[in-house]
């Protein structure tokens, strides 16, 4: 699924306009009669609509929703956060045709005395895609009474919730939390990562009859991640297959007291598919390691040059889980990064290696082929900057990474981010699966062998992190609707790999 910008969708709506000859209004029309539709269908029996608006074309799309919502028996209430008399263009004639039909409209200063029906809807139109800077006091005023009608009526919100940055998913100040957001014309990227994520609820969507072939006029940078492409690529094995034709990944880490999260990682390569697995770790490790998952060759160094005859083999070097700040530790990742120069083999790189990447300035000799994999906390890391700065755009965040190591880079979170490099140009994958249950320790760890697990069986460095992620968070569902988000493990998740990467 294709996401686009507010600049992109705002492209199409002129294209259809100019070369279609679609009115703006009738636009706004279809939008209205969409949104109707799903508020019946997902909610019904209703028998009123509260619809708040300001002065923008969004709100124009409410007026009409207004409108036809009284046609069809309801009884309707428009709150305004700004004055009649500011409304131009299509937005005022949405307004003065709603007039016609006698609905009511009050101020958002008068809601107090407002009394609504227990099976009353209340309806975001305030600013869709339209957000500039920071929210004027009338605003945010009208989103603050509206999320208090939202503790006990469902919300729903047209094109995205008021005060959610439609490209990066962020907010600077107080947005709407809806229970559904009907989107048109295109998907906006911003209801899919980040706060919006979670702001926007189910989002619906419709491209409002306008023909396909206007798309692909205007052809966005991000996608929502169909990881069955990809796994569909390496899912059917060959009768006569043999271990060897699966890869070889060698994960790295688990410096003294840290031996689960490299285990972790290695046992989620297994369960992946990969041909081998390998797990380099300090001696101590070795035995608790060989019983939890016997599948993996474990394997004790003490110094980097212990290291050197295990990097001969691997296709994929996964680094990092529970790898740690220590001189092993920097032993390890400059070792590697030799071997990986010379040999042009393919390294992931996740939580300590991502900190000694930048403490120990090995920019300058990174592998051709790499995967980055940081949460917010170590992107920050590799820019130099606050976690603040790389939650406020996070695509931005992920293309600066990326051009800084030529990497393909995996900005985790809600909604992650795959960033990566097409002949030239940046593309950005986003992951629309997953749940709050995934906040624990351990999951990151799992992801990299994922990730390590279906690059060493073929994938490229794109495939791999858009269909390990995806399909991460995809296990991670499927085990919350079974048991619960708080009850959650990685270990769950890794388990349930398997049925998942199964042949249909």
């Amino acid at each position: 699924m294709k996401l686009y910008t507010a600049t992109e969708t705002k492209k199409i709506d002129n294209l259809a306009i100019k070369e279609k000859g679609i009115s703006g209004y009738s636009l706004m029309q279809d939008a209205a009669e969409f949104a109707l539709d799903v508020i019946l269908k997902e909610f019904s029996p209703i028998d009123e609509l509260i619809i708040f608006c300001s002065k923008g074309k969004n709100s124009g799309d409410g007026f009409l929703l207004g409108c036809f919502a009284k046609e069809f028996g309801l009884d309707v209430t428009v709150v305004m956060s700004n004055s009649p008399k500011e409304l131009t263009g299509v937005s005022n004639k949405a307004f003065q045709e709603m007039k016609e039909s006698k609905v009511k409209v009050v101020s958002y200063k008068s809601l107090k005395k407002l009394k609504t029906s227990s099976k009353a809807v209340v309806v975001d139109a305030l600013i869709g895609i339209g957000l500039e800077g920071r929210l004027r006091k009338n605003i945010k005023e009208s989103i603050l009474a509206l999320n208090k009608l939202g503790l006990k009526l469902p919300v729903v919100s047209l094109d995205i919730p008021s005060g959610i940055n439609p490209d990066t998913g962020n907010s600077d100040d107080v947005y709407v939390y809806a229970d559904i957001t009907t989107t048109f014309v295109a998907q906006k990227r911003g209801c899919f990562t980040s706060i919006g994520k979670k702001a926007s609820g189910e989002v619906i969507y419709s491209n409002l009859e306008i023909p396909n072939k206007l798309f692909s006029k205007v052809l966005p940078s991000s996608s929502i991640i169909d990881y069955e492409e990809s796994i569909s690529k390496i899912i059917f094995r060959e009768q006569g297959a043999h271990k060897g034709n699966f890869g070889h990944v060698l994960v790295i880490g688990g410096d003294k007291g840290l031996g689960g999260a490299a285990l972790l990682a290695s046992k989620a390569s297994v369960f992946s598919g990969a041909g081998l697995t390998s797990l380099v770790t300090r001696p101590e490790h070795v035995s608790a390691s060989l019983v939890s998952c016997p599948e993996v060759m474990v394997k004790g160094v003490d110094t980097g040059q212990d290291l050197e005859e295990y990097l001969i083999k691997p296709t994929v070097i996964a680094i990092g889980p529970g790898l740690g700040q220590t001189a092993w530790s920097e032993q390890m990742i400059q070792r590697v990064f030799w071997e990986a120069e010379k040999r042009n083999v393919a390294v992931i790189m996740d939580a300590d290696a991502l900190n000694l990447l930048t403490k120990l300035k090995l920019s300058s000799a990174l592998p051709k082929r790499l995967i980055l994999t940081p949460h917010p906390g170590e992107a920050a890391t590799l820019l130099n900057t606050d976690v603040a700065v790389i939650e406020e755009d996070r695509f931005k965040a992920a293309s600066r990474i990326q051009k800084k190591f030529n990497a393909t880079v995996v900005l985790k979170g809600s909604g992650t981010i795959i960033c990566h490099k097409i002949n030239k140009v940046q593309k950005w994958g986003l992951c629309n699966a997953g749940n709050p249950g995934m906040a624990k320790g351990g999951m990151g760890d799992v992801l990299t062998g994922v990730i390590a697990g279906l690059l060493a069986q073929g994938l490229t460095l794109q495939e791999a992190s858009e269909a390990g992620v995806d399909l991460h968070a995809r296990a991670a569902d499927q085990i919350s609707s079974e048991i619960s988000e708080l009850g959650l493990t990685p270990s769950d998740v890794i388990e349930e790999l398997r049925y998942l990467l199964k042949y249909d």
